[in-house]
C-alpha cells in the first residue's frame, strides 16, 4: 500500500467542512469518495482517533485506508500512535505495511513507547516487525532497544532482523553490538554472513 506523506495543505478547507455534515457519519457512507472526505476533514481532529482505527479495521477501499493512515500521521498523538500498534498483527500485508510506514512518518518520541514492548512479544514475526521498525525511529534509545534482541532473542531470524535493522542505521556503533551475535549461534551461517557485512560495512571495505 503506497502511503501518502503527511502534510497539511494551506489555506484549504476540507470537503466535508465546506459541504457541511458530520464527517464522524460519513465515514461509514456507503460512497468511497465520502469516507476520504470524512478521513482528511478529521485528520485535524485528535478525538477522531478511535473512529479512524475502527474504520480501518474494515475499510476494503484502498484509497480510503491511505487517507485514514495519512489522517492519524497528521494527528500524530501517542493516542494514534497507540491505536495503529496492534495493526502490526495484522494477516492484512497491505495494511500491516502502510501501518509501519505511517509509524515511521510520526515522532519518534511518540511511536518507540508504543513499539519497544512488542520486541519481547511472544510471535516472533511480530518480533521482527517490531524490530525492522525500531530501526528506522531516529531514537536515542534505538541501539540499546535492538542490542537487547541481538543478546536475548531465542530466534535468530528475529536476531537477523535486528542485525539488518542496526545496518541500515548505519550508526557504527552497532558493530560491537552485531558481532556478539556471533557467539550465541557460531554454527549459523547467515549470522557468519550478516556479521561479515556488517563488518565491512562499517569498516567501508
Amino acid at each position: 500500500m503506497a502511503l501518502v506523506k503527511a502534510r497539511k495543505i494551506g489555506g484549504a478547507t476540507p470537503a466535508a467542512a465546506a459541504e457541511g455534515g458530520d464527517p464522524l457519519v460519513w465515514l461509514e457512507d456507503a460512497d468511497p469518495a465520502r469516507r476520504r472526505q470524512a478521513a482528511h476533514a478529521l485528520g485535524e481532529r485528535p478525538d477522531a482517533v478511535p473512529a479512524l482505527c475502527a474504520r480501518l479495521t474494515r475499510e476494503e477501499d484502498a484509497s480510503v485506508c491511505e487517507t485514514l493512515l495519512t489522517a492519524l500521521v497528521r494527528i500524530g498523538t501517542a493516542a494514534a500512535a497507540a491505536a495503529l500498534v496492534p495493526h502490526l498483527a495484522s494477516e492484512d500485508v497491505g495494511l500491516r505495511n502502510g501501518v509501519i510506514e505511517s509509524l515511521q512518518q510520526m515522532p519518534a518520541a511518540v511511536v518507540m513507547p508504543k513499539v519497544a514492548p512488542i520486541l519481547t512479544a511472544a510471535d516472533s514475526d511480530l518480533r521482527i516487525f517490531a524490530a525492522q521498525l525500531v530501526g528506522k525511529l531516529p531514537h536515542p534509545d534505538r541501539l540499546d532497544l535492538l542490542a537487547g534482541v541481538i543478546d536475548r532473542d531465542p530466534h535468530v531470524n528475529v536476531c537477523l532482523s535486528a542485525v539488518e535493522a542496526l545496518m541500515e542505521s548505519g550508526d557504527p556503533a552497532a558493530l560491537p553490538v552485531i558481532e556478539r551475535l556471533s557467539g550465541r549461534f557460531p554454527d549459523n551461517p547467515f549470522v557468519t554472513f550478516s556479521v561479515d557485512a556488517a563488518r565491512r560495512l562499517f569498516s567501508g571495505a
